[in-house]
């Protein structure tokens, strides 16, 4: 059995379309397109595959790599982050990356650098060669180690190791240079960029941490030869100074703003800390009453002996005298008494706040209520200043300038008032478009209703098709060679659906261009 004849529908369907009004017609129309447009984008949304990522974060030659193997395949891809992430129909990720993993892709920088390198060689390389691939694979191996830092996306080192020799006995000393990309939104810390020092810096031979230089993608020097912190430790340092200055002035605004009002009095805090570590040690004696002993030390000499005579010259003077003895006695005392002992040791934290100065500007019209004087002392208490350490604050009254603010505000309004005005003009379009479309409906149903309701011309003779089986076509020549007019079936036209006149849109599109102008036109008409 065959189909319908899609000339044989066409000419129906032209038939049963001049029979409606102008709002029959219209609505035909726009149910007709909105039938073709509305299947045409659901066969390409449903024939359309889910793409799911089958690498993230692939550098330049991996990506390269990988779509490379993709197009051999035939396989659909997509790129999406710059070219970093491949995607792939979410049927064939798994098959699709354990096939390119049996291929080696991506190599992932290990098969292009690190000690991978190490197993290229020849055996006839000569002792430079061997030399400096053992250093392009520390390198290597290094920025992957670097690179497994968070927040840092790749990582490139450089070693410049100096060649020994046994005749040179003040060697020159080797450094080292990092370059990292962080990832998107990422910085990196201190801490960090101490770790990537302390990482070179220990596998290197007689590579010291104030020989590496660490730097960023933007040509920021993260840490410097010979020690010198960089960017990132005068970034801490200034975070950490703006966050004190920032808290202290949030908490005098606010006190503010409840004295005078919103709006009439700005605060500006400059904080200065002091980021020396010292170490302080104290000692002091304490003397106790009554003195408490604790050692006594005496020694005591003795001498006896018996006296000689008094020596002279022989002769006619007078004799010597002899006969006598002689003591000697002598007694050493030492006593020592204890003392009580303090000693203090006092580590000044880095960061403590060595100078403060604050600014308080007001409003003049706000100035007349308040007392210059009292609100000094209130921010001085508040703050927590110091005058003995050279603390300052100014207060002053001046008038503000609100004409930007009072601009600012007209604009904001009058933005809200387009906006709504805009809402408003875009909703009336959506409901008068839905009015008409349902103005329309009704009015088409209405006079149908009309048509089968009304009486029929009794002069009309409608020609019945007969029972024996006979082809619709040879039915409509036959009435159309009596010159009757035929009542279509309207049980077997209602079976053409969507499919029908999408597949007559399809084979036909120049007929049925040509019957929907001539609907459009003699509806216009």
């Amino acid at each position: 059995m065959t189909g319908p004849d899609p000339k044989a529908l066409l000419a129906r369907g032209q038939r049963m379309f001049t029979d409606l009004n102008g709002g029959q017609r219209m609505t035909a129309v726009v149910a007709v397109l909105a039938v073709v447009v509305g299947g045409f984008f659901f066969v390409r949304w449903v024939s359309t595959p889910a793409y799911a990522p089958l690498f993230t974060g692939l550098s330049g030659s991996d990506a390269a790599a990988v779509t490379s193997a993709l197009s051999d395949a035939g396989e659909p891809y997509q790129l999406s982050d710059g070219g970093q992430t491949v995607m792939v129909p979410q049927a064939d990720v798994y098959a699709q990356r354990v096939n390119l993993a049996g291929q080696g892709i991506p190599a992932g920088g290990e098969d292009a650098s690190g000690y991978s390198l190490l197993d290229q060689q020849s055996m006839t390389s000569s002792d430079f060669q061997q030399k400096v691939t053992y250093q392009r694979a520390l390198e290597g191996e290094l920025a992957k180690t670097v690179g497994a830092i968070d927040g840092i996306q790749s990582a490139v080192v450089h070693l410049a190791v100096p060649q020994e020799d046994v005749f040179t006995s003040d060697a020159a000393k080797p450094t080292a240079s990092v370059l990292v990309k962080t990832a998107p939104g990422k910085a990196l810390s201190q801490q960090a960029v101490t770790s990537i020092v302390n990482l070179v810096s220990g596998s290197v031979p007689k590579l010291a941490a104030e020989d590496v230089t660490v730097s960023d993608a933007t040509g920021a020097v993260l840490s410097a030869a010979g020690g010198a912190t960089g960017t990132a430790g005068g970034d801490a340092r200034q975070s950490q100074q703006r966050a004190v200055s920032d808290a202290a002035a949030a908490k005098l605004q606010a006190m503010l703003d409840k004295l005078v009002g919103p709006g009439k009095a700005v605060v500006t805090v400059d904080a200065t800390l002091n980021f020396d570590a010292q170490t302080t040690d104290k000692q002091t004696y304490l003397p106790t009453k009554p003195a408490t002993t604790t050692q006594i030390q005496k020694s005591t000499e003795k001498y006896t002996g018996a006296g000689a005579g008094a020596g002279g010259v022989l002769g006619s003077g007078t004799a010597g005298t002899t006969g006598g003895s002689g003591n000697y006695s002598k007694t050493e005392t030492s006593q020592t008494n204890a003392l009580g002992t303090l000693k203090e040791t006092s580590t000044s934290t880095p960061g403590k706040v060595e100078r403060m100065s604050v600014a308080v500007l007001l409003d003049s019209a706000a100035a007349a209520q308040v007392n210059s004087n009292s609100v000094s002392r209130l921010v001085t208490a508040a703050a927590g200043l110091d005058p003995k350490r050279g603390d300052v604050v100014e207060v002053t009254a001046m008038p503000f300038d609100t004409s930007a603010a009072a601009s600012a505000q007209k604009e904001l309004a009058a933005a809200a008032a387009d906006a709504k005005q805009q809402n408003m003009i875009d909703l009336a379009k959506t409901g008068g478009l839905a009015v008409l479309v349902l103005a329309a409906l009704v009015f088409g149903f209405l006079r149908s209703r009309r048509r089968k309701g009304g009486d029929e011309p009794e002069e009309l003779e409608y020609y019945r098709v007969p029972d024996a089986p006979a082809p619709a076509d040879a039915v409509l020549e036959m009435a159309e060679a009596r010159g009757l007019p035929m009542r279509e079936p309207e049980p077997q036209l209602a079976t053409v659906g969507a499919a029908s006149v999408e597949s007559i849109a399809r084979e036909n599109p120049d007929d049925v261009a040509r019957m929907l102008r001539g609907w459009i036109s003699e509806g216009a008409s």
